[in-house]
């Protein structure tokens, strides 16, 4: 399996913020406020001194007009970073699982999709309508969101729908010998058919790469249920701490 610190470092490439800080150790990463990865800090390594890290950091967040968050599992550094954050006043957001498994054993748990699945390496505007549908955060976040999804190298598939509009999709993020399950996006219209089975079959097929990972929230039962009969498991975990 992958290690902790290593599995922060692969989904912090498979999202790439536009603005990242090296920080003594920390990655300062700022993106217009969209999505709390691309506007976070990853705490790597300790800072010499942290309290004066930790007022750079808030500083640096509200010039921004974000609110000061930072990503914290396993691997944080410094190790009590989570208690001391919660005295500052930082609420904890989004306990998320990291799971992991290797593509082909995933592969062989999934059945051929009875649907087409089309497989780009840029996402159309079918599929980022769909998932902006579903995922998206206002209009003005829009332009952003599409500016992250293109900084990595990446496979996106599609199931097709009526009038050019898409039924379901999903990104995969190529990072090193890794591949991250990304936007997993179903509409409602078609939900219960197994368009989320075929889109992960699509992606998975066409990668080359040994491992797949993904991040899944801890309140989504459904989706923890999917991912576990295909054979994913939690290797690590997080949560954010964003200043109330």
């Amino acid at each position: 399996m992958i290690a902790e610190a290593r599995m922060d470092a692969l989904m912090n490439q498979g999202w790439q913020a536009a603005h990242l800080t090296q920080l003594d150790g920390w990655l300062v990463r700022h993106d217009a406020g969209v999505t709390l990865r691309a506007n976070s800090v990853l705490p790597a390594s300790a800072p010499f001194d942290l309290d004066k890290a930790l007022d750079y950091v808030e500083n640096l967040y509200v010039a921004h007009g974000i609110r000061p968050s930072f990503q914290i599992g396993p691997a944080v550094q410094p190790s009590d970073l989570d208690d001391r954050l919660a005295a500052r006043g930082y609420e904890v957001r989004n306990p998320t699982l990291v799971q992991c498994g290797l593509l082909t054993d995933v592969l062989a748990q999934l059945p051929a999709p009875e649907v087409e699945v089309n497989i780009s390496s840029t996402p159309s505007v079918a599929w980022t309508d769909c998932w902006w549908s579903i995922d998206g955060r206002g209009d003005d976040a829009r332009a952003t969101a599409e500016e992250i999804l293109r900084r990595g190298n990446a496979l996106y598939a599609t199931v097709p729908g009526p009038d050019g509009a898409a039924k379901a999709v999903g990104r995969l993020a190529l990072v090193d010998d890794t591949a991250g399950l990304y936007c997993l996006a179903v509409d409602e219209r078609f939900r219960r058919q197994g368009l989320a089975s075929a889109i992960i079959h699509g992606l998975l097929q066409a990668a080359t790469t040994k491992w797949v990972w993904l991040s899944v929230l801890e309140s989504n039962l459904a989706a923890r249920t999917l991912y576990e009969r295909l054979g994913f498991r939690t290797v690590s975990r997080y949560h954010y701490r964003v200043k109330a």
